[in-house]
């Protein structure tokens, strides 16, 4: 029971990290949006949308790295530091959940787009 309720709470972490990062990217890109383009809001909300994708897609190309590489899913030199933030999950797996909750943050806002 110990053990599922480690890997949600770790789940839970890595949906509060890639809602900051999420925020972040869709700050970022809504300046650089501004500066660059034109200033129709639907517009906007493609280009948070097609910003987020990328950097998800970004992270999975990263944790793919991870699982290829042979060497790459050991235990880290700070294991004991690591431990302490996420209990079940190594670096490859937190990575690899971010990414996928920025794609789906970015999939919200295709919903509200499209309805």
């Amino acid at each position: 029971m110990k053990v599922k309720f480690c890997f949600v709470r770790d789940l839970f972490k890595c949906a509060k990290i890639a809602f900051y990062i999420a925020v972040g990217v869709a700050v970022f890109a809504t300046i650089i949006f501004y500066i660059f383009y034109d200033k129709h809001y639907m517009n906007l909300f493609g280009y948070i949308k097609n910003c987020l994708y990328y950097t998800g897609c970004f992270g999975f190309l990263v944790s793919v790295g991870f699982f290829v590489q042979k060497n790459a899913t050991r235990p880290l030199a700070y294991q004991n530091e690591w431990c302490k933030i996420f209990h079940r999950l190594n670096l490859g797996f937190v990575i690899m959940f971010i990414g996928l909750m920025i794609c789906m943050v970015g999939m919200l806002i295709q919903l509200i787009i499209e309805s």
